[in-house]
């Protein structure tokens, strides 16, 4: 699995850490010795960014020898990753490289295991993840969450029509949004009018009006799911999803309500995963 990281930022990332040099190594006078770098897993995990890793330790001068491909899920003590090289160019890979596949594994890990006890429930439900990655991390939280098995909500602000409450500000109400559905649809005719609604009776309103998908937030699953069988028999191609506070521990209940899509941001938080690092001189 792929994404584009730029040369220029995959620089920036090492250049963050190393600004000028790195002062230990050239220290201590060892920049010149060979060696190889070893990362395996400390406990079972699905693999991320080890094709950036990669991307990092050539650009610092090393060879990568070996590599698991994103979205692999292995078990504890298992080699992902080598590189050889001059001891210089294999210290400064290191750390950065390392916090790219720690971070995007877990980030994967977690998104596998919801997207498991998902599909435990409903293997035909779609988990998919919002835009509330920490800021300047999109790409590989992107990547991360795809090799785990859900894909991206909306990538930007560019890409769908989603109409949030914080439209209706400007808009003053759901009927004023429902006028303007015909408008939407004849300025973007390729794209799906999706809604965001807080309650019961919002829901069968823009259902009447003719809405691709309705989004459900923070409506409880007692309410969801008699609201869902309604809504898909006199409906039967409107897409559902819900969102709001969905996470490992609820994320069953609420695949059962019947919905064909969950939006989650919780994988983008947690642990990173433990990778364990070993160099050896050659």
């Amino acid at each position: 699995m792929r994404v584009f990281l730029s040369d220029q930022a995959i620089a920036q990332l090492v250049q963050e850490d190393v600004p000028f040099l790195d002062l230990t190594t050239y220290g201590l006078g060892i920049g010149q010795e060979s060696g190889v770098i070893e990362f395996s897993t400390r406990h079972p995990m699905t693999v991320c960014a080890t094709e950036e890793a990669k991307k990092v330790f050539e650009y610092c001068g090393a060879k990568v020898e070996y590599l698991v491909e994103s979205g692999t899920h292995i078990p504890a003590q298992q080699l992902i990753f080598k590189a050889t090289g001059l001891a210089e160019a294999l210290h400064i890979g290191w750390r950065v490289g390392l916090n790219l596949m720690e971070y995007a594994s877990g980030i994967a890990s977690r998104t596998k295991a919801l997207v498991d006890a998902a599909k435990t429930v409903n293997p035909q439900i779609a988990v998919v993840t919002t835009r509330k990655c920490f800021p300047g991390t999109r790409m590989i939280s992107m990547k991360s969450i795809l090799a785990g098995g859900a894909s991206p909500h909306r990538l930007g602000l560019s890409e769908t029509v989603l109409i949030f409450k914080q439209h209706l500000i400007f808009i003053d109400t759901i009927a004023g949004i429902i006028e303007r559905i015909n408008q939407l649809r004849q300025r973007f005719p390729e794209q799906k009018i999706c809604i965001e609604v807080e309650t019961v009776e919002d829901a069968w309103m823009v259902a009447q009006a003719g809405v691709d998908l309705i989004q459900f937030d923070k409506i409880p699953t007692s309410e969801l799911t008699a609201l869902v069988q309604q809504l898909k028999q006199q409906y039967p191609t409107l897409k559902l999803a819900a969102a709001g506070g969905i996470n490992l521990e609820n994320v069953k209940n609420y695949a059962s309500t019947g919905v064909d899509i969950l939006v989650t941001s919780c994988t983008y938080f947690g642990k990173p995963a433990d990778i364990g690092a070993k160099m050896t001189r050659i």
